[in-house]
C-alpha cells in the first residue's frame, strides 16, 4: 500500500493523491467515487473511438481536376456514344419470303410470353413441322442480320472534318504513325438491345470545350422500314448512351430517348467517382474485369443474368462483348423451350422487393460497387429540325436517300417528309475542360483518434502519455519487487 501511496503522490496524473492525502476520510472517498467515474465514462468513450477507427468511417470530397499532361491538354476525352434502334429486326428482312419462318419465330418470341414460347418449342422440335428447319439458328444471328444497316449513320463529323478521315480513329505504330490509314470511329456489335452504333469505340477522340471540338452525328431511323412488333409500340427512335469505352451501353441503364425530326444538343460533364479501396464496405477492389468490360454494377447484373441462364440451359440469349469462348448463343429451339421462362423467373426474381423469390429462391444478384467509375453527365436540349433545311436536304442528297427505299416491302423515301420523320441529329460537346472528382476520404484516421484519447484522458483523468509510462514502470516494479521476490532491482530502482 506504501508503494501506490507513494505512487499516487509523484504521478503526473491530477486527482489520484487526493484519494489518500485528504484530511478527511468522507473527501478521500468523495475523490475515489469521483476518481472511478471519471475512469469509466473515459474507458466508454476511447472504446468508442477505437470503434469508430476501426470501421474507417468515410466522407467525399469534391474537386475540380485539370489534368497536367500532354495529352489532356490537346483536349478532354470523349465518351464513346452507343446508339440503338428501337427496331431490333428490320420489316424488310422479315418479310423476305426466304426468312418467313424467322418473321414467325420472332413475332411470336418477341412477345416474351412462356406458354407460347413452350407451345412453340414444340413446333421447332416436331420433324414434321416446317419450324423444325431453323431449330438450330440463334437469336444472336437474327439480330446481325436483320438488324439496322451501317450505312444508317449518314454523318459523323468533327471540326467540318468527317470522322473517316480523322488520325485520332487510325491505328498507330509506336512512333504514332498511322499504319493502314483506316479510320475505325465506329463498330456494330450485338447485345440484348439489338445490333447497335458504338461510335470512337477506343475512346482516342478528344476535343476542345464548347463548339470549337463538337462532335456531330446524323442517323436515318428507317421508320417504314419498322417490324411489326417495333412499330406498335409507344416510341419510335433511338436510345443512346454516353460512357466510357471500357464498359458497354447495355451495361448503362439510363439512356436517353432521341427522335426523329429532331435536333439534339448534348451538353457534356465528365465526374469520376474514386471510393476508398481500404474499406470493404466501400467497394470491392478484387473486381475489376467482366465479360462486359471493365465492373460496374450494370456488368455485374448482366454477368448474373448470363450466369443464370448458362447454368440452367446451357446458353445465353446474346454472347457478351468479351466471352472468350465463356458461353456460348442460344439456338432458337433453346431460347423457346429454355430461354425465355428461365430469363422471365430471373427477371420476376430480380425485380420482387419482397424478401422471399418465386419458388422459394434467394436473389443472388448482388453487385459490390465499384471503386472507381466515370460517369459522362449530360444535359440536353432540343428543337425542331427547320422546313427549309429539309428542303435543302431534299435537293442535295434525296437521290441517295432514295437508295434506302425498299419498294418490295412498301418501304419508299422520296419526299422532303420522309426526310423529317426519320432524320435524328446530335451535336455533342463539353461545356469545359476540367472533370470532377468525387473522392471517398476516410474522416476519422490515426491522428483524431490519438487527439480524442489524449483529451479524454487530460480533461478526466489529468493524464498524459507520460502518465502512461510512468504506470506501466509502476507495474513493472511491483511485479518484480513482490511477485518475483526480487531483491535487486538494479536499474528498475526507479521508484523512491
Amino acid at each position: 500500500m506504501s508503494d501506490i501511496r507513494e505512487f499516487s503522490a509523484d504521478t503526473s496524473a491530477h486527482g489520484i493523491k487526493f484519494i489518500f492525502e485528504s484530511p478527511r476520510k468522507l473527501l478521500k472517498v468523495f475523490f475515489l467515487l469521483l476518481w472511478i467515474a471519471f475512469s469509466i465514462y473515459a474507458c466508454y468513450i476511447i472504446c468508442t473511438k477505437i470503434l469508430m477507427f476501426v470501421n474507417k468511417p468515410t466522407g467525399t470530397k469534391f474537386e475540380v481536376v485539370v489534368d497536367d499532361n500532354e495529352s489532356e491538354k490537346k483536349g478532354i476525352k470523349f465518351p464513346t456514344i452507343t446508339v440503338c434502334s428501337m427496331n431490333k429486326v428490320r420489316k424488310s428482312y422479315l418479310e423476305n419470303e426466304e426468312n418467313r419462318l424467322y418473321k414467325d419465330y420472332f413475332n411470336i418470341i418477341d412477345q416474351y410470353n412462356a406458354k407460347q414460347a413452350k407451345e412453340l418449342a414444340n413446333r421447332l422440335n416436331d420433324p414434321n413441322d416446317e419450324m423444325f428447319a431453323i431449330r438450330n439458328e440463334t437469336y444472336e444471328s437474327l439480330f446481325q442480320n436483320g438488324g439496322p444497316s451501317p450505312n444508317r449513320l449518314l454523318k459523323c463529323m468533327q471540326k467540318n472534318q468527317h470522322c473517316g478521315q480523322m488520325e485520332s480513329f487510325m491505328e498507330k505504330d509506336e512512333y504514332g504513325v498511322p499504319i493502314d490509314g483506316v479510320a475505325h470511329y465506329v463498330t456494330m456489335p450485338t447485345s440484348s438491345s439489338g445490333k447497335c452504333w458504338r461510335v470512337n469505340p477506343q475512346g482516342t477522340l478528344r476535343g476542345k470545350m464548347g463548339d470549337y471540338g463538337a462532335l456531330t452525328l446524323m442517323f436515318w431511323a428507317d421508320i417504314q422500314d419498322y417490324s411489326k412488333r417495333s412499330s406498335d409500340s409507344v416510341t419510335h427512335g433511338f436510345n443512346v448512351v454516353f460512357h466510357d469505352h471500357e464498359t458497354y451501353g447495355s451495361t448503362i441503364f439510363s439512356g436517353f430517348l432521341m427522335s426523329p425530326g429532331t435536333y439534339y444538343k448534348v451538353d457534356l460533364g465528365l465526374r469520376v467517382t474514386l471510393r476508398n479501396k481500404h474499406k470493404a464496405e466501400s467497394c470491392n477492389a478484387s473486381l475489376v474485369n467482366t465479360t462486359y468490360g471493365i465492373y460496374n454494377e450494370g456488368a455485374c447484373l448482366q454477368e448474373c443474368k448470363d450466369r443464370t441462364l448458362h447454368e440452367r440451359c446451357g446458353c445465353v440469349q446474346v454472347l457478351p462483348p468479351n466471352n472468350e469462348g465463356k458461353y456460348k448463343a442460344c439456338s432458337f429451339e433453346k431460347w423457346a423451350s429454355c430461354g425465355l421462362s428461365t430469363y422471365l423467373e430471373w427477371y420476376g426474381n430480380y425485380t420482387n422487393t419482397e424478401d422471399k423469390k418465386k419458388g422459394g429462391e434467394e436473389n443472388e444478384c448482388v453487385c459490390d460497387t465499384a471503386c472507381e467509375e466515370k460517369n459522362y453527365e449530360a444535359s440536353i436540349s432540343s428543337a425542331t429540325i427547320s422546313d427549309n433545311w429539309v428542303d435543302g436536304v431534299h435537293k442535295n442528297v434525296g437521290g441517295f436517300l432514295q437508295g434506302f427505299s425498299q419498294p418490295d416491302y412498301n418501304v419508299t423515301y422520296s419526299t422532303p417528309d420522309d426526310i423529317f420523320k426519320n432524320l435524328m441529329v446530335v451535336e455533342i460537346l463539353f461545356t469545359s475542360m476540367q472533370k470532377t472528382q468525387v473522392n471517398e476520404v476516410i474522416t476519422y484516421d490515426l491522428g483524431n483518434l490519438f487527439g480524442d484519447v489524449g483529451g479524454v484522458l487530460g480533461l478526466f483523468l489529468g493524464a498524459s502519455v507520460f502518465t502512461i509510462i510512468e504506470f506501466i514502470l509502476f507495474c513493472v516494479i511491483s511485479c518484480a519487487k513482490y511477485c518475483c521476490k526480487a531483491t535487486d532491482l538494479g536499474w528498475l530502482e526507479l521508484m523512491p
